[in-house]
This record gives C-alpha cells, structure tokens and sequence, in this order.
C-alpha cells in the first residue's frame, strides 16, 4: 500500500486538449511550461536549418527533442511532438506499404502555398 501511494505521489501527469495544454506536472512540485519548450524546440530546429535533412523518423525527431528539452519523458515528449505536428511545424508522409510514417521540419522562410487545380470551360 506505501509503495502504491509513492508511486502515485512520484508520477502525477495531468493533460488536457492540445490547444489548452499549457502545464504538465511531473513529480509533484516540478511543473513545465510547454509553450517555452515548443519556442525553444522551433529555434533549434530553425537554427540547424533541419529542413535540409529530408524526411526522418519519428525516433530521431524523439533523441533531438529529448537533447533540446532534457525531458525524459517519452509521454511528453510524444505530447510536443504531436503538437508540434498539429500545428504544421512537421510535414508528415506515410512510406509505402507500412503503417509507419516519416516527418520534415517545414522551413519556416518558405510560403506555405497549396497547389490546386482549376479547371475553365468556355462555352
């Protein structure tokens, strides 16, 4: 009974929506503020021009965030990433044939445009 009331005492995570997600707290006292966290991974990324590297995978992306942030956790570090990828920080494309996919830093000096077709007919 002691050991499950430290170990609940020891890992509180709280979460909440992706666009409310301000705050998650860790260990009790210790709280991160995620907005700083997202500000400091995009400088980084924008500083190593990361956009140069191409298409990578999920696990990669997960060793840098956890370098830039000194966050350990796999949780939180899976709950930046996912926010960062919401907000189109990431390009996401699937491989062929397996579930897996692989991301791209979208340079953010780029436009971001969309490419349509338009189709006029002359009658």
């Amino acid at each position: 009974m002691i050991l499950f009331i430290l170990l609940f005492n020891f890992i509180k995570l709280y979460t909440l929506s992706f666009t409310k997600l301000k705050y998650i707290y860790i260990y009790m006292d210790n709280k991160i503020d995620l907005n700083k966290e997202y500000n400091k991974i995009i400088s980084y990324l924008t500083k190593k021009e990361c956009w140069n590297y191409g298409f990578i995978k999920y696990s990669q992306i997960k060793k840098t965030i956890s370098y830039i942030t000194k966050i350990k956790t796999v949780y939180i570090i899976r709950k930046l990433f996912l926010y960062l990828v919401e907000q189109d920080i990431f390009i996401k494309k699937q491989n062929k044939n397996v579930r897996s996919y692989l991301y791209k830093f979208r340079n953010p000096n780029e436009a971001r445009t969309e490419k349509k077709n338009i189709i006029i007919t002359f009658e």
